[in-house]
């Protein structure tokens, strides 16, 4: 059996400033608000680059599903991520901030 992580990115939500509660994103742009995880404040490609690695370092997940309107954008993710794992101090990291913000509602791994 294989694990797909959809969403990976969770549509780049962190790069909007505001969004409206319809707004699709806006449950992941709201999430990330309170996260506050300091690599989306570097440039987005970054911050995609560590998202990616990130979903792709956790335990049984086999491939990542990664929405784009830009067929370019599959050549740069495939090459974001063929940087491997993420360092594990890093993965450790956001792992801890999640534990530490992440209400009993959200959904996804503790």
């Amino acid at each position: 059996m294989g694990v797909i992580a959809k969403r990976p990115i969770a549509n780049a939500a962190w790069t909007y400033d505001t969004l409206s509660e319809e707004a699709y994103p806006f449950i992941y742009w709201k999430r990330l608000s309170e996260l506050n995880y300091g690599f989306l404040g570097e440039d987005a490609q970054a911050a995609v680059e560590i998202a990616l690695r990130f979903t792709l370092s956790s335990d049984g997940v086999d491939t990542a599903i990664v929405g784009t309107a830009k067929p370019n954008r599959w050549q740069q993710n495939a090459d974001l991520v063929a940087k491997g794992l993420l360092p594990q101090e890093l993965y450790d990291e956001i792992r801890a901030r999640w534990k530490e913000i992440a209400g009993a509602d959200w959904t996804g791994r503790t």
